[in-house]
């Protein structure tokens, strides 16, 4: 009865530490990204968009392709060649449109008040700052920006962040 009363409430069996390990820093690790992405939004939804009009242009040209193949002496994987050849390129073209610099005035204004309370913003002391780079697809969303100190931003550049400096 007395050693009943001292074991633990309850026992994992099946995994041993090693294990526990790995899953713990997987977990971080997805946490990591999906911060990343969340914070990365407007980039990956441009790539999105751009690989879903590349895939549309590659079924397209497929359908084409197999509409004219008995005038044609194409081999149906020459048709996917050419196909995927031409989706790829105008993917490209799409990724290169440059994407705007421009903060909203608003944005600007509420990541000012709840960064600095009650401080004053002076640009000569204070950058705005996106987390997840803006060059990396940083978003100009609130939960992006920052204000931090200018020689903090500089010295930054555009590095990812660390785990620490996502939250």
């Amino acid at each position: 009865m007395l050693v009943a009363l001292m074991q633990p409430p309850f026992r994992i069996t099946g995994l041993a530490s090693a294990d526990w390990t790995i899953v713990i820093v997987g977990a971080a690790t997805s946490l990591y990204w999906l911060r990343a992405l969340r914070l990365a939004r407007e980039g990956a939804r441009l790539f999105l968009r751009n690989l879903l009009k590349a895939i549309t242009l590659f079924c397209s040209l497929m359908v084409i392709f197999v509409a004219i193949r008995p005038r044609t002496h194409l081999v149906p994987s020459q048709d996917e060649i050419i196909a995927g050849f031409g989706a790829l390129v105008f993917f490209g073209l799409w990724q290169g449109k440059k994407r705007s610099r421009y903060i909203p005035r608003a944005t600007k204004r509420a990541v000012i008040e709840r960064d600095l309370k009650s401080e004053e913003y002076d640009p000569r002391k204070h950058h705005i700052d996106h987390v997840w780079p803006f060059s990396r697809g940083g978003s100009h969303t609130a939960d992006n920006l920052r204000v931090i100190e200018r020689k903090r931003n500089l010295q930054k550049g555009a590095k990812r962040p660390r785990m620490r400096d996502m939250w």
